[in-house]
């Protein structure tokens, strides 16, 4: 199954995730940025929760909230042209390749 390291960056990203959703909520108000970013990051955490205890549901839940939320980000980016939006999309990609990288260890193992 996966690593402690990739276990904790999927705790980290979700933490990261949720707070910026609460940050967007707070200098935006807006709710669906809070709504998102709160459940997503949430179940992010779950996630890493589940891969912490060796659940392949946990591995597949993060790769597919992941995948989700780089959509997201990039089709956001595309729309506004923002920054912040890109650094997300940027970051959230990082994961996703993160995520896939280990994935395929995992599934040669």
């Amino acid at each position: 199954m996966f690593n402690q390291p990739t276990c904790w960056a999927v705790l980290l990203y979700g933490i990261l995730v949720t707070f910026l959703g609460y940050m967007g909520y707070r200098q935006q108000h807006s709710i669906p940025s809070l709504i998102a970013g709160g459940g997503l990051g949430s179940l992010l955490i779950l996630s890493s929760i589940f891969l912490f205890a060796k659940h392949k549901l946990g591995a597949y839940g993060s790769l597919l909230l992941t995948i989700a939320l780089t959509a997201t980000f990039c089709v956001r980016y595309f729309k506004t042209g923002k920054p912040l939006t890109a650094a997300l999309a940027i970051l959230s990609g990082a994961m996703l390749l993160f995520l896939l990288s280990q994935f395929s260890k995992w599934r040669r193992a």
